[in-house]
């Protein structure tokens, strides 16, 4: 009996230090655009390799900005986006992507919720960001190493012109690269969201250039007001009806189909984000985190493309890229 109840007592004890314990960490993953997205799929890669195993509690929520990009629905997801902060009470949110960045992250400026960005296009000061709880990832390309890869597999590129959707994330690149000095003539940085005008300007650049960059096609539709077209399709279309050598400066994108390039990893991001959030997590403060930008890019070929436009890939490209089947 004198044994039973010192155990009660102990268990009595230990009582108000069990009711104290803390929980797992709960991490709440904001992306700009939709689950099956090549680049969010890469993302999320990348967030998963560093969290799995550390007793997170993760959950996920998706803005659908590249499907849905009318000003309603991004008003409306930003709402529910938020909503889902309120009900989850996170330790820490992750957002990905310029959208995710603008429509939710900014709200929460200087708030008691540390965030963490990635894949970020714009300029933090942008979004009012670094801020008290905010630091992050941000994305560049590598223009003038993709031109240099490109014009190594095919000398006599001269003229370039870079085709892309319209949307914020398009304007954002458009805006980081501007002020680069690359080494041929770009003759122009072409946008639009309607699919015959990317068709009639990928036939009328046959005989203006001597090669195309691509860099997202993703709000790409045939009518004003439908949803944006599968970007599989929108890159199949070019790749078919241009005879160009062509360039990119995301992974998917070459994996796709495109020549060359020297690109961006999603999963780069998300990874090094998830280790920003972890030093957050273990107590670090994120105004002491200075915002990350990874500086190697990925060498990439595309050997079905190169044999589609009979270029031969020299001996010395072979041993420094990745080569894609």
């Amino acid at each position: 009996m004198k044994r039973l109840c010192m155990i009660i007592v102990s268990v009595l004890l230990l009582l108000p230090v069990l009711g104290c314990a803390k929980s797992s960490e709960k991490v709440l993953l904001i992306f700009s655009y939709h689950p099956e997205y090549a680049w969010v799929v890469d993302e999320t890669r990348g967030i998963d390799d560093i969290l799995k195993g550390r007793g997170v509690e993760i959950e996920k929520f998706y803005l659908d900005t590249k499907r849905n990009t009318s000003a309603e629905w991004k008003e409306e997801v930003a709402e529910e986006a938020m909503k889902r902060i309120e009900e989850f009470k996170p330790d820490l949110v992750i957002v990905f992507d310029d959208n995710a960045c603008e429509l939710v992250a900014k709200k929460y400026i200087d708030k008691s919720i540390p965030f963490v960005f990635c894949g970020m296009n714009g300029e933090p000061a942008d979004y009012g960001f670094p801020a008290q709880n905010m630091t992050g990832v941000i994305e560049r390309h590598h223009l003038v190493a993709t031109i240099d890869l490109l014009k190594r597999l095919v000398p006599s590129v001269n003229k370039l012109a870079i085709m892309t959707d319209d949307s914020p994330t398009s304007r954002a690149f458009i805006s980081s690269i501007e002020s680069i000095v690359p080494p041929i003539e770009i003759s122009e940085f072409y946008t639009t969201n309607d699919f015959d005008a990317w068709k009639a300007k990928v036939q009328e650049l046959q005989t203006e250039v001597d090669a195309i960059g691509i860099y997202v096609y993703h709000v790409i539709k045939e009518e004003a007001g439908e949803a944006s077209l599968p970007p599989e399709d929108v890159l199949e279309w070019t790749l078919e009806n241009s005879m160009l050598p062509d360039c990119a400066f995301s992974d998917f994108t070459v994996r796709d189909g495109v020549l060359c390039g020297v690109t961006v990893s999603g999963y780069e991001q998300g990874k090094a984000a998830a280790e920003i959030a972890i030093r957050i997590l273990n107590g670090e403060k994120p105004i002491d985190i200075g915002i990350e930008c990874p500086e190697q890019g990925t060498p990439m070929v595309n050997e079905t493309r190169a044999k589609e436009l009979s270029i031969e890939i020299p001996a010395n490209v072979l041993e420094e890229v990745e080569v894609l089947p």
